[in-house]
């Protein structure tokens, strides 16, 4: 399921995946701007790897794709991470959320 933003009642306990821009990193945990809006998810990694995605020096400029499970608290526990760079138009990928909301069909 592709959600803009987290909503813990909505999709708790399923595999989701969350778009945002980084907004802190400290230990184990990343904050997302996520691309829907409202309030920023909190990303859970237990992996290394997934871990090292998120490089510090990207904090308020660079962009990921996460795919994971929701947890009750919304948070998300990340299965994968992927960066999307800098130059990612969150705006524009809000706006293709909407459309294939709209237009399911299109998006099957």
């Amino acid at each position: 399921v592709v959600v803009g933003g987290v909503d813990s009642g909505q999709h708790s306990g399923r595999m989701v995946r969350v778009t945002g821009k980084l907004l802190s990193v400290e230990g184990d945990r990343a904050q997302l701007e996520m691309s829907g809006g409202g309030a920023p998810a909190a990303v859970v990694f237990n992996d290394a790897s997934l871990a090292a995605e998120f490089d510090a020096s990207l904090v308020g400029s660079g962009h990921f794709e996460v795919i994971g499970t929701l947890q009750g608290d919304a948070t998300l526990q990340a299965a994968q991470v992927v960066n999307l760079g800098t130059n990612f138009d969150m705006g524009m990928y809000g706006e293709m959320l909407s459309v294939s909301k709209r237009f399911p069909a299109m998006f099957a």
